[in-house]
């Protein structure tokens, strides 16, 4: 007797009851019985809820079957569609200001033909000589000319530069999305 007290018991909760109601819907007393091997009147008095409490060899029994009914719904395995180019890791990326980091990343979301008009939009709003390309290894061609006119901007200049070009990129991630929706 004094084996049985000392044995944990886990308490009925509102959500364990459903579960259990949950179950039984498809099952039957028998089958639950039969594949758990519980008492089919031990059984019956946790369903009916005059139980309580149920034994902690009985609940390890039980869990595995109620275990779908009391989980949430499986997460989602295949990640949704990207847009744009994967995060880069590199010591130049790093240490970039982050104006130069989000004129990469939305540089990145064009297609070639749209970024040599961006290219030469930077370009000629350089003012006096054609801004030399910077020599980051990390960068292509095309993003080290880039970022050689942002550099040459003044602050006000990059940051009106910085604005179109986000409004534009915007626009172009809207477009994106309902295409792939």
């Amino acid at each position: 007797m004094s084996e049985q007290k000392n044995k944990p018991e886990i308490n009925f909760n509102q959500e364990l009851q459903d579960a259990i109601d949950r179950c039984t819907d498809p099952l039957s007393f028998e089958d639950i019985s039969r594949l758990n091997g519980i008492r089919l009147e031990l059984l019956r008095r946790y369903i009916d809820r005059q139980a309580k409490n149920i034994r902690k060899e009985s609940w390890d029994k039980i869990y595995p079957l109620l275990k779908p009914f009391l989980e949430g719904p499986e997460p989602l395995k295949v990640p949704p569609p990207r847009i744009g180019a994967p995060y880069r890791r590199h010591a130049e990326l790093v240490e970039m200001k982050s104006e130069q980091k989000v004129l990469l990343d939305e540089f990145a979301i064009f297609g070639d033909a749209e970024k040599k008009r961006i290219v030469t939009r930077f370009q000629s709003a350089v003012p006096g000589a054609p801004a030399p390309p910077t020599a980051f290894t990390s960068l292509s061609r095309q993003e080290n000319e880039l970022m050689g006119c942002f550099l040459a901007l003044t602050p006000e200049k990059q940051d009106e530069m910085l604005s179109e070009l986000t409004a534009q990129a915007t626009e172009e991630v809207r477009r994106q999305r309902k295409e792939l929706f």
